[in-house]
């Protein structure tokens, strides 16, 4: 690791380029909004099926008030599990504001540091006659919007909406989730929000527009079942769950083939969020083609180790050149979805199997390297661990 690291420190950087690393560590602040339909959904074609088992449990109304879409979505099973999610409930009701008699209700929100997730029903008008919709590849049986489906979302600090707070560039789109009376009038939706970096602490509302038309899929094509609305819904999306950034960085051998260096390092109940940083794009890309994608779990004080599912990031990849032209090295985002929410406070490493697993799970390490440390010596907040991590709190 040693010898990594000196060969990043060697690196000569020219003074475009320092500018372009200083944006990207501080990404966020200052930059020009792109947006970009990017759908990349947790889960949601098996949630359909494990939404019905849940809706017929025993006991559905309790695990916190948690929804039946969210408890399948995030993989809960306990209260504990539906505290730690953070979700907050709301049953905001917005008519339509041209008087077609159609309404949308917010039911409940769960946000994490790149995500964001809106529970709502959509009641048609009392004359629509509803299809019975095709499945998607993506699960969605029907979703909102005007031409193709397309809505406008953005981020706000203030209730009114006056002061926009959008991260650098964020995609979004509908999902379908279960339907657990499909003869009314009454249509579950999720929308998910996914930003390609942290969301900025103050937004604190979200303004979804442009929500004209019901779409379903009949006979194969897309097609326009109600048209006409007019929906303005200003959704309060801050929540209870924890949410801490580090800064710092530490190298790590992911699937124990390839190097990279974690940075920008956001940690939620839900999800864990990085950007790599890649020495060799050729190599990088090789292994993950061969061997990836690549493996991770959290390690909690009590021992139980919580598995994640790897997703790359939608398309924000900074490429770093010389005064030559040539790449010197990229950088990746990737984040880790969490298989079910965790106390954050109980964290005792994030295990990167092929490298510190070793070290993890106590084997011999037989002169093998192990690069990643989840700690205060290369990920830096001070709230985190003089106050919250339980571990440290008590060294």
């Amino acid at each position: 690791m040693a010898s990594y690291q000196d060969e990043l420190e060697r690196l000569c950087f020219s003074p475009t380029e320092k500018a372009e690393l200083s944006r990207r560590l501080t990404a966020g602040q200052t930059e020009t909004n792109v947006r970009r339909m990017r759908l990349p959904y947790r889960g949601f074609v098996a949630v359909v099926a494990a939404v019905s088992l849940l809706l017929g449990a025993a006991g559905a109304t309790s695990l916190a008030g948690v929804s039946p879409a969210f408890r399948a979505i995030f993989g809960i099973t306990s209260d504990e599990q539906a505290r730690q999610l953070g979700s907050e409930q709301l049953n905001l009701v917005f008519p339509d504001k041209n008087g077609s008699g159609a309404s949308i209700t917010v039911k409940e929100v769960v946000k994490d540091q790149e995500r964001v997730y809106v529970l709502m029903d959509f009641t048609a008008p009392e004359e629509v006659v509803l299809p019975t919709p095709e499945e998607t590849a993506d699960g969605r049986n029907f979703w909102l919007g005007e031409e193709y489906g397309e809505c406008a979302v953005a981020f706000y600090a203030d209730e009114a909406c006056t002061r926009r707070v959008d991260p650098r560039s964020w995609g979004w789109g509908f999902q379908a989730v279960e339907d657990p009376d499909p003869t009314d009038r009454v249509i579950p939706l999720m929308l998910q929000i996914t930003s390609d970096e942290t969301i900025p602490e103050e937004a604190a509302w979200l303004r979804i527009t442009k929500l004209s038309k019901l779409w379903a899929l009949e006979n194969g094509e897309e097609t326009a079942v109600v048209s006409g609305m007019d929906f303005t819904l200003s959704v309060p999306i801050e929540t209870t769950a924890e949410i801490y950034s580090f800064e710092g960085r530490c190298a790590v051998n992911l699937n124990g083939l390839t190097l990279a260096v974690v940075e920008n390092l956001t940690i939620s109940p839900i999800s864990i969020a990085m950007d790599l940083v890649i020495p060799d794009g050729e190599a990088y890309d090789a292994a993950f083609e061969a061997k990836g994608p690549w493996q991770m779990y959290v390690q909690l004080e009590d021992g139980t180790m919580v598995p994640t599912r790897f997703e790359k990031g939608g398309g924000v990849q900074d490429i770093f050149h010389d005064d030559a032209g040539q790449i010197f090295f990229r950088a990746d985002h990737v984040r880790f979805e969490l298989e079910s929410p965790i106390d954050v406070a109980k964290i005792r490493e994030l295990v990167f199997v092929g490298d510190n697993n070793r070290r993890a799970e106590g084997e011999e390490q037989s002169g093998d390297v192990v690069h990643f440390s989840f700690g205060p010596g290369h990920f830096r907040n001070e709230t985190y661990w003089n106050e919250v991590n339980y571990l440290w709190k008590k060294n």
